[in-house]
């Protein structure tokens, strides 16, 4: 149940304040009244300005909330009023931190709020173009519609995270096996071993002596190793915190040979994808950019979005923006040109997001297929290498008894 904070006159001289749980504002001055207080002012209290909701954010899956979106959308369509809704969703849903946040919201919502308004305390779960597209819904009185739009969009862009999540994991994981591997030969199974080649006496071969050494290295210096590790990750996001230093790692980002591609497509993509329903949903295309831009995550990309508002207010077209900034292929150029003469910008859009999801899937799918084998070869060699040092010693010996 929603919580109010309240601040009370209990005797003339005296005044106390502290929470109450109500069904709403009104309920909770009718509950004061009852206990013999005399209200002076009753405040919501916002589940994200507590401990347990912050904590509750952060549990709540981005699946959760397109699946929120579209049981909602279904629930209105079928004549269900929002607070019955949101009340039927609370109490389906697994999730009891989700359930406490509808729970605000639907207390937001009895005090008078609107839907958008409520949704906009928690922008972790619901962003600046979710909160603008449900205010156009209410506005238009298409809300259902809108959240079916919301839930397709949320659920599209869920999907190329996916994407891009596998096409990576599985190079990574490979190599992450195949280093544990390395590491568990060097400092346990080497280190047996040389205690048998001192026994022998003699001089061993330069390969045995580069792994003994190595193995050597990586025991006695493997906190420094660790220190490197943990001062270059520490300095990267500390240098990724400011302004200048996020900016500089993300155009480097961009000028890596395919990881760069990857990165400017994928931005695009998810741009391009937001404009193009902001539009779509009627959203002038001023406000549509400056909402577009907060899903970017690349600086320098969201850097020339933001132009993009500047030219527009200054008369320009969009494609005129895209034209002169040299980041944008020439792909997105023409796609947004034409949109603009045929009077179907949100579709020429929609079509630049979804050639490039596409186009960045089979990338990902090629990337893979191709560091898969350099992975396993790069790493085969290094343990044939290390399987190698260890019987030339044993060679040696058969060698000489012969």
């Amino acid at each position: 149940m929603p919580r109010y904070s309240y601040i009370a006159k209990t005797l003339p001289q005296t005044t106390a304040q502290g929470n109450i749980e109500a069904e709403s504002e009104q309920d909770a001055i009718n509950k004061l009244a009852k206990m013999g207080y005399f209200p002076i002012s009753v405040s919501y209290e916002a589940v994200s300005q507590t401990n347990e909701g912050l904590f509750s954010l952060k549990r709540v899956s981005r699946k959760e909330i397109f699946q929120f979106t579209r049981q909602l959308s279904s629930l209105i369509e079928s004549g269900v009023n929002i607070l019955n809704a949101l009340n039927i969703i609370s109490n389906q849903t697994s999730n009891k931190r989700l359930s406490v946040i509808l729970a605000d919201i639907s207390g937001r919502i009895k005090d008078g709020k609107s839907l958008s308004d409520s949704l906009a305390v928690f922008p972790a779960l619901f962003p600046g173009f979710y909160c603008a597209m449900v205010r156009v819904g209410e506005a238009s009185g298409g809300l259902n519609t809108t959240l079916k739009r919301l839930a397709d969009f949320l659920e599209a862009d869920e999907e190329f995270k996916d994407t891009l999540r596998a096409g990576m994991t599985y190079p990574f994981f490979i190599f992450m096996v195949s280093a544990l591997t390395v590491v568990v030969l060097l400092v346990f199974v080497i280190p047996r071993l040389v205690l048998m080649f001192e026994d022998m006496g003699q001089v061993l071969p330069l390969p045995t002596r580069i792994l003994i050494s190595a193995s050597e290295i990586l025991r006695n210096y493997w906190w420094l190793f660790v220190a490197c590790i943990g001062a270059v990750i520490f300095s990267l996001r500390r240098l990724y915190k400011s302004a200048k230093g996020r900016f500089s790692l993300d155009r480097f980002k961009l000028k890596m040979a395919v990881f760069g591609q990857i990165v400017l497509k994928t931005e695009i993509a998810r741009a391009c994808r937001t404009l193009s329903l902001l539009l779509s949903s009627g959203i002038p295309i001023t406000p549509a950019l400056e909402i577009a831009v907060s899903v970017v995550e690349n600086q320098v990309i969201r850097e020339e979005f933001a132009k993009f508002k500047e030219k527009i207010n200054s008369g320009q077209s969009l494609s005129s923006g895209f034209r002169e900034s040299k980041i944008f292929p020439e792909f997105v150029v023409n796609i947004v040109a034409i949109g603009e003469e045929t009077g179907s910008l949100d579709a020429s859009l929609m079509r630049v997001a979804q050639d490039y999801e596409r186009e960045t899937d089979r990338t990902l799918k090629s990337l893979t297929r191709l560091l898969e084998p350099v992975i396993i070869l790069v790493m085969g060699l290094i343990v044939g290498f290390i399987v190698l040092s260890m019987l030339l010693p044993i060679f040696q010996i058969n060698i000489m008894a012969r």
